[in-house]
């Protein structure tokens, strides 16, 4: 069964893609929890930093459609594309980013109280001050100097501002080709890639590398999108989820290049949005992942650090602090899982408080600001 694609630059949601997401994000948070539960024992979870490529695959399908268009025909400028995404991202980073420097001002106001539970001086090691001025400003994904630290994740969110650049430039000089340009891009940084790393888990080193690939899958993929319509049905999505959940869950070395065009062929048949994957996804709860999945994402770490502070003074559970200061749950796999099921409890209901006051207040000021964008002249492209 195959369905019509949307018109270019429709505003069309693709509700089941963000559910996805959503779901995607989820897994990351898992991976991120230190435990011997057996949740974090399951390979899915073991892989999950692979569903990160999930993110830039579905950011390129989606920024193809939305604007690819337009920027390609001159009716939105790369300046003013580019104010709107970082609308989009980057009031949700500041603030989780002065969530962290906050803890490190109490940790010079707090003196001798804090630092019976806290061995490590204020801004240093991954708290210091030159990766704080890079996440600052977004440039954590270069692998300049010490950029590894303070919000991890961020590196994700700095590597897709400045591809969305890249491609944003692609668009409006390839002049409709941006199909092919995207796919030589995305060669390019595959390329690149393998020649130093022997997997695809590139993150402070390389990670612009990384989210380029991936994002110029995902402009290839909305393109042949478009072009045949998608693949949907039942049979066909339950094949795609189950072929991306067993890679993810056994690639290793060299096969998790493969990451991203395995996502691509997800994203291309759950697009159409037809199939019974996409009706359980349609419903309430998953789309509320979908929507809060920015949140969950970028504020997991925060929230995990401090459940792991308060088990450290608790002594709740048996814990182990490791010399980078993540924190491992021991005992009982059991307990683990019961508290590892709390703290995604937490992370999703933070996700919904900053999204409801800093995600979306955030979009809707950049969305003013920039209503007002004159037209560009008669005959001359955008700028």
């Amino acid at each position: 069964m195959t369905a019509a694609a949307p018109p270019a630059g429709a505003t069309m949601r693709f509700e089941v893609l963000d559910a996805l997401r959503g779901i995607c994000a989820l897994l990351v948070v898992l991976f991120h929890f230190n435990s011997n539960g057996y949740l974090a024992q399951l390979p899915i979870v073991q892989n999950g930093w692979l569903f990160v490529d999930y993110f830039f695959v579905l950011s390129g399908f989606v920024i193809a459609h939305s604007y690819g268009t337009r920027l390609t025909e001159g009716r939105i400028s790369v300046a003013r594309f580019m104010g709107l995404r970082m609308g989009r991202i980057y009031p949700l980073h500041l603030f989780v980013l002065l969530g962290f420097v906050s803890l490190e001002m109490l940790l010079v106001l707090g003196g001798d109280t804090i630092g019976r539970y806290v061995s490590r001086e204020p801004f240093t090691g991954s708290r210091g001050i030159e990766a704080l001025i890079q996440n600052l400003f977004l440039f954590q994904t270069f692998g300049i100097g010490k950029a590894v630290g303070w919000n991890v994740p961020a590196w994700s969110i700095a590597a897709e501002m400045w591809t969305y650049l890249v491609f944003a430039l692609v668009f409006v000089v390839s002049k409709g080709r941006s199909a092919l340009a995207s796919g030589v891009l995305a060669v390019v940084a595959l390329l690149a890639l393998m020649s130093y790393s022997p997997d695809l888990d590139v993150t402070f080193q390389g990670g612009i590398l990384r989210c380029i690939f991936g994002f110029g899958l995902g402009v290839v993929t909305y393109h042949l999108f478009r072009r045949f319509g998608g693949s949907g049905g039942s049979a066909a999505e339950i094949a795609a989820v189950l072929v991306s959940i067993i890679f993810v869950s056994f690639a290793e070395g060299a096969l998790t290049f493969l990451a991203p065009v395995v996502f691509g062929s997800v994203v291309f048949v759950l697009a159409s949005q037809n199939g019974g994957v996409s009706q359980v996804l349609k419903r309430r709860s998953f789309q509320f992942l979908g929507l809060t999945s920015y949140s969950i994402y970028m504020i997991h770490t925060f929230i995990q650090g401090r459940v792991g502070e308060v088990l450290q003074i608790t002594k709740i559970v048996a814990i182990r602090v490791d010399g980078a200061g993540r924190t491992f749950l021991e005992g009982s796999p059991l307990v683990a899982d019961a508290i590892t099921l709390a703290m995604l409890a937490l992370v999703v209901g933070a996700a919904y408080v900053t999204y409801s006051l800093v995600e979306k207040p955030g979009q809707a000021l950049s969305r003013r600001l920039l209503a007002a964008e004159p037209k560009p002249a008669s005959g001359a492209g955008a700028q």
